[in-house]
């Protein structure tokens, strides 16, 4: 055999054994046949629950400078933990530099949901000393997490408040800044020309939180708005009026088309010292909110959270229905209670939820990039993704589902092992059982459908599959499962539609 031959062959033996391609039997040429080279024989290894041994990430950690004028760098290898994301990891890694802006200061929860991770620092930060400290120490935390992959937008909290510098909500950072002192200058100006008659409006990322269209979760979506004469409250509620960009939200946070409020938001100062911002709603809303399938929770929860995460100082939401504070309301078999009508941002915290990208099969039976609601640890875990690209299996009144006709069950997921970028995935007897009348379409679809999913979070490459523990060779006799699996996007249908781009919404 000829060097070319000899070439081919080796290529074509390397590109089946990555592919995971449809086998019919042996490879053959004109010298003769050949034979696939078979994986060294691996020990049985029953992978139950989840374990995730990522490589080290390298972050670029940014200092605050000892003068509060700038920043300097130093970059650093950084591993999340189970159930942490990269973001969380990062700004403790940065803390722990024990800068000057930053002493005693500690991460109390990160939120990583969407593209953007919401940081809330404990009461400690509060302790800067200047407002251009204080701005440090946001932006230094900005900084670091724009330079993650994934992360288009931060938002720094402190004990579940945002701070205002010169007076001005800073609203949630989407560039890097390289100089706190020219960042001070421009919000000084921006600030003088707020107080002016006829000034130009002022831009800021928002976060908005809208309710999905399974009711279960209340979804970020970063948006640039224009605010003017300092109306940012009602422009808040304008923008959340208007509805959600991501495909995976179907609900606007409060009905649109009648006008529900009696007079404008007003903020007031207890006499605990809270500031609270008090939405007076007509007794309309109750049917409104029927007629747009929103429960009051969702209107509450999208409301208080877009509203804490970005006016300054704002401890708590009073949502007012004909006069009435809302003191309660149900999620699901839960009640939540809200003493005296404070609505706070840990009341609804817990059903922040973020978008995966699942895999699934359209009504034109074509393999499909889906954006699909999740919670935010489902968002983050191997695990979790694949438990939730099982309850698409047999989906009757769905538009996408799984290519399997027999029920398959979180259960039959027995246990992901992620190392060196390889996810281990181990199935039940019974999955393997469910497969066994797939046709050669259908079990390279559900294949796929696992590894592309799975190869769409960070730190994995590669899907292996294993049955009770033992390497898989195949599911139902066409998918040479013995290697690890690449995505193939080759087989996925171009998505018909598009989340568009964030605009600048104007301020009535």
């Amino acid at each position: 055999m000829g060097k070319l031959s000899a070439l081919t062959v080796i290529l074509l033996c390397l590109a089946l054994a990555l592919s995971g391609c449809v086998l019919r039997g042996p490879v053959s040429q004109s010298a003769g046949e050949i034979s696939l080279p078979e994986p060294p024989d691996e020990a049985d290894n029953m992978i139950l629950g989840e374990s995730v041994s990522g490589a080290s990430t390298e972050v670029t950690l940014y200092r605050v400078s000892p003068d509060l004028s700038s920043f300097t760098t130093v970059t650093q290898g950084i591993r999340a933990e189970v159930g942490e994301s990269m973001p969380e990891a990062a700004v403790n890694a940065l803390l722990a530099e024990g800068s000057r802006a930053m002493a005693d200061v500690r991460l109390l929860d990160c939120e990583f949901a969407c593209g953007s991770a919401t940081v809330n620092l404990s009461m400690d930060a509060r302790n800067a000393t200047s407002a251009q400290e204080l701005l440090a120490l946001e932006t230094s935390i900005g900084n670091t997490l724009l330079g993650i992959q994934g992360v288009n937008g931060a938002n720094v909290l402190i004990a579940e408040r945002s701070e205002s510098c010169c007076r001005l909500p800073l609203g949630v950072q989407t560039t890097v800044i390289s100089s706190v002192t020219a960042a001070y200058a421009q919000l000084q100006a921006e600030r003088d020309r707020l107080d002016q008659a006829e000034a130009a409006p002022v831009e800021r990322s928002a976060l908005l939180y809208f309710p999905t269209e399974s009711g279960q979760w209340l979804v970020p979506e970063l948006r640039t708005l224009s605010f003017s004469g300092g109306e940012f409250a009602s422009a808040l509620i304008d923008a959340l009026k208007s509805g959600p960009r991501i495909e995976a939200c179907a609900i606007a946070s409060i009905p649109e088309g009648a006008e529900l409020m009696e007079g404008g938001p007003v903020i007031e100062i207890l006499p605990t010292g809270e500031r609270v911002l008090s939405l007076d709603f007509s007794s309309t809303l109750a049917n409104y909110l029927a007629f747009s399938g929103l429960e009051v929770w969702e209107l509450a929860g999208a409301v208080t959270l877009t509203m804490t995460s970005f006016l300054p100082e704002l401890d708590a939401v009073r949502i007012m229905m004909n006069g009435e504070p809302i003191t309660m309301c149900a999620v699901g078999d839960v009640i939540l209670q809200f003493p005296d009508g404070l609505m706070r941002r840990r009341d609804f915290s817990g059903r922040i939820g973020s978008v995966a990208t699942l895999y699934l099969l359209d009504e034109g039976d074509r393999l499909t990039a889906v954006e699909r609601p999740v919670s935010m640890r489902s968002a983050l875990s191997p695990k979790r993704l694949l438990t939730e690209l099982f309850s698409y299996t047999n989906s009757e009144g769905s538009a996408h589902r799984l290519p399997i006709a027999t029920a398959i069950y979180p259960e039959d997921l027995l246990g992901v092992q992620v190392v060196g970028g390889v996810a281990r995935v181990n199935l039940s007897a019974n999955f393997y059982r469910s497969c066994q009348n797939l046709g050669p379409r259908a079990e390279r679809d559900l294949v796929y459908a696992m590894v592309n999913t799975l190869c769409a979070l960070d730190g994995i490459r590669a899907v292996r599959f294993y049955i009770e523990g033992s390497p898989a060779d195949t599911l139902a006799g066409s998918v040479y499962l013995r290697s690890a699996l690449l995505p193939n996007p080759g087989i996925v249908a171009a998505a018909t539609t598009t989340t568009p781009e964030p605009e600048v919404t104007p301020a009535p």
